[in-house]
């Protein structure tokens, strides 16, 4: 699996790489001491809706916008794609 890594300094940029997620992608999250992932089954802007495939866990919807500031890294990988793994990390 390809891995890219992308340090990303700003909410502004963050969000620009992020219009490339859609639904049937999967995608985590770190941020806190939280760690979120699944495939999206739901985004609008900044919501996402994802199926953990957990059956303990189900579907986890958040506000990406409102972890922010606590916000670490996101992943993602295209449903369509190769393998290849988007590693999206924030530097303030």
């Amino acid at each position: 699996m390809e891995v890219i890594e992308i340090v990303i300094n700003n909410e502004d940029e963050l969000y620009e790489h992020m219009k490339d997620i859609e639904e049937g992608d999967y995608f985590e999250a770190y941020f806190g001491r939280c760690h979120v992932e699944g495939v999206v089954i739901c985004r609008d802007d900044t919501f996402f809706r994802l199926d953990t495939e957990k059956e303990i866990l189900g579907l986890i919807e958040f506000e990406l916008s409102d972890v922010f500031n606590q916000l670490i890294e996101v992943v993602y990988i295209k449903q369509n794609s190769d393998g290849v793994r988007k590693v999206l990390k924030l530097i303030e």
